[in-house]
Formats: C-alpha cells, structure tokens, sequence
C-alpha cells in the first residue's frame, strides 16, 4: 500500500460517521495526511448569508450542514480538514467514488450501522458498493468507542486479585 496522503470521509452525521471521523483524524494525525469530509445534503438547499448550507432533513425541517460540520470535534488542530458537501435526492455510491476520483484520496474511512443482513437483502448497502468499486483501501467503522468499552472483570477474577479477598 502505497502512503496515505489523503482520507476521504462520507459523513451523514450519525454517531458511526462521527466515530469514523474520530478514527480518520487519529490515523491523519500518525500519517500526515489531510482529510476530506463530506455530506450528501437532501435537496432542495439553499446558500444562506454568513455562509450557511440549508437543507432538508428526513424529518422536513431545515438542517444547517455547515454548522454540523463545524460542530464536529476535532482531535488535533494540526490535522487539515476539508469539508465538501453535494445536493442530491440520496446518497449514492457514485457520489462518494466521484468525490474519491475529484479530492485524489488514497483511503476511505466510513461508519457502518451494521443492518441486519435481511435488511441488506432488501435495502442493499451503499457501503458494500463502495468496498467493491473503490480503487483504494476501505475502512469501515462500525461503532463509537464508547460502546465497544471493554467489559468490567468478572466478580471471580476480581475477588482472586484484590487483597482484601485473601485469607
């Protein structure tokens, strides 16, 4: 594999997108490389003044896409990061490998909300399509950190290494 210069990362601003934009800045940071951050906004939208991207939401209420892209936390200052998004009726996986092709990135790093596979066979996986047709490495994200925490000990393991457990 050739070095990683640049990390696409589609975002839809759930909690897996923004666990893979975690994960894209921490693997920016060791490399150098920049990232590039995307939303594909529900049409229509609007450019407001001082810079706003309005859009529909799936709930029908207008959703600054701007604004959520600046509210995302960032992990080191020094990571460049680039934010782009496209109006379109849903994202497609053609959005996403034409961003790939425009930005020039070496690796996508995107959340999975890992559906039931029933759900897949009937729905189809954007991020399946993306692993098959990309031309460069795919890291998919599956959960936020803090619910892939390890587990507390068992009592038993606890009681054989805690002091005030031995006779």
């Amino acid at each position: 594999m050739n070095a990683i210069r640049k990390i696409l990362v589609p975002t839809d601003f759930s909690p897996h997108a923004d666990e893979a934009f975690r994960v894209a800045q921490v693997l920016a940071k060791a490399t150098g490389a920049e990232i590039v951050i995307f939303h594909v906004s529900h049409a229509p939208a609007v450019a407001a003044e001082g810079g706003a991207l309005l859009t529909a939401s799936s709930g029908g209420n207008l959703t600054d896409v701007w604004g959520r892209f600046k509210s995302l936390p960032a992990v080191d200052p020094a990571v460049k990061v680039e934010h782009k998004a496209i109006v379109a009726e849903r994202p497609k996986v053609a959005h996403i490998l034409e961003m790939l092709e425009k930005s020039g990135c070496d690796l996508i790093v995107m959340g999975t909300h890992g559906h039931t596979r029933l759900s897949h066979l009937l729905t189809g996986s954007v991020t399946e399509d993306v692993v098959r047709q990309a031309h460069c490495p795919v890291l998919l994200v599956k959960a936020p950190a803090h619910a892939a925490a390890p587990r507390p000990a068992p009592a038993a393991a606890k009681a054989e290494t805690d002091p005030a457990h031995k006779a």
